[in-house]
């Protein structure tokens, strides 16, 4: 396996589901494990007790002067800027070429991105994870720039235009970028049945995103204590630093003039955009925390104001799993089975959004209703039993034949 981070502690939702595929292929498989990361960690510690054969680590490829990798995407038609940026590094390719002891039954990348830096090698037959499929992604923030550009002042619209041309050019590059993938390796894997429809691929497999079942729920929905709206997440990441900004903005004026004593609280490492919302008390930035269990018993109510993206949100599974009520967009909660009004309350509209937070926070018995329901759903198929299942049918579907063309 080739890990995009290191998934221990897996804070966030894209360590807790790399996490759950380490720890899933090394029950069932002679697992060499190497770990990309970023410069300033100094080894990959792994966790007592999982049996990895062998590991290592190596820091990210180094991102180059901006104006070479922008003019090498503005040439090279068909690779998404994002994995441009650190293509021409070979350094960590050449690492795993010297480490590796091929061939092996399967060779499992945790990203398509990493599958690139590395030179698209073939060790064996190849399973690449797409958590998200990015071209949706690039589509979805093309039309919310343009709806922007539409509604907002013209200070802003010529950020807001290039930035526009850039995720429509930008989706194209990757729906290209992960068809060429595609055609390359045994399996691409996705986490959920509407990513894997719209993807098109044949060779696509589903392994849904997961939470591992914690012995203690922390949320208690029939709090009536100081009311605190939970946004958590890694907020250096796009979606989530759009979301973070329209909370601010759209969304938590509205709770406040309702609720006046509700505290908004960001956790998760920052981009500095998101930073400079942070108001005490009030739209209070936390950061990153070592662990997420005081904030979950803290919250009263958790909210996913994801208005782009893919894939399936770890932290409403989480929010399930502790018995923390949930409100999110439509689009925040897309790929999960969850029904609105019966696992969680949905909204798109910022005032619609703001109303369902304050309708949540005012009432312990819908509190309960949600958290008792969602908890369900959460333990009958989103604890990770039914991921590590279908992780193992996969390798030993992967390892028997190979469909490489």
């Amino acid at each position: 396996m080739v890990a995009d981070n290191v998934p221990w502690p897996p804070l966030g939702g894209g360590l807790i589901r790399l996490a759950q595929v380490v720890e899933s292929v090394a029950a069932v498989a002679d697992l060499d494990l190497f770990v990309l990361h970023n410069p300033g960690r100094s080894e990959v510690v792994i966790p007592p007790g999982l049996p990895v054969h062998r590991w290592t680590g190596r820091p990210y490829p180094r991102i180059h002067s901006q104006f070479r990798w922008r003019l090498e995407w503005a040439i090279r038609r068909g690779i998404p800027l994002e994995v441009v940026m650190r293509r021409a590094d070979r350094v960590a390719q050449l690492a795993l070429q010297d480490w590796v002891r091929p061939p092996y039954d399967i060779v499992w990348f945790s990203t398509a991105h990493v599958f690139e830096w590395l030179g698209r090698p073939d060790f064996g037959p190849t399973i690449v994870d797409w958590m998200d499929l990015e071209d949706v992604k690039a589509r979805l923030r093309a039309r919310l720039l343009a709806e922007q550009l539409r509604q907002g002042g013209t200070a802003s619209a010529p950020r807001r235009g290039t930035a526009w041309l850039q995720a429509q050019v930008n989706a194209s590059d990757w729906g290209r970028f992960q068809r060429s993938i595609a055609a390359q390796v045994e399996r691409v894997v996705v986490p959920s049945d509407a990513d894997a429809a719209r993807s098109g691929l044949a060779n696509v497999a589903v392994i849904p995103n997961t939470y591992p079942r914690p012995q203690h729920p922390m949320g208690n929905p029939s709090d009536v204590g100081a009311p605190v709206v939970l946004f958590q997440g890694s907020l250096d990441y796009p979606p989530n630093i759009d979301g973070a900004e329209w909370l601010n903005t759209a969304v938590a004026p509205r709770i406040r003039a309702v609720v006046p004593q509700a505290e908004v609280r960001l956790v998760g490492q920052a981009a500095t955009s998101v930073k400079r919302l942070h108001r005490a008390g009030e739209f209070t930035v936390v950061g990153q925390v070592p662990s997420m269990l005081d904030e979950l018993a803290r919250a009263s109510v958790a909210v996913v104001p994801v208005r782009f993206g893919s894939g399936t949100r770890v932290k409403i599974l989480e929010s399930f799993a502790h018995r923390v009520p949930v409100v999110s967009t439509t689009l925040g909660a897309e790929g999960l089975d969850v029904e609105d009004g019966v696992h969680l309350l949905l909204a798109d509209d910022p005032a619609d959004f703001a109303a369902a937070v304050v309708r949540a926070l005012g009432d312990p018995r819908l509190r309960e209703r949600l958290t008792e329901a969602a908890r369900a759903l959460y333990l009958a198929h989103y604890d990770g039993r039914s991921a590590r299942e279908g992780i193992r049918r996969l390798l030993e579907e992967v390892a028997v034949v190979r469909t490489r063309s």
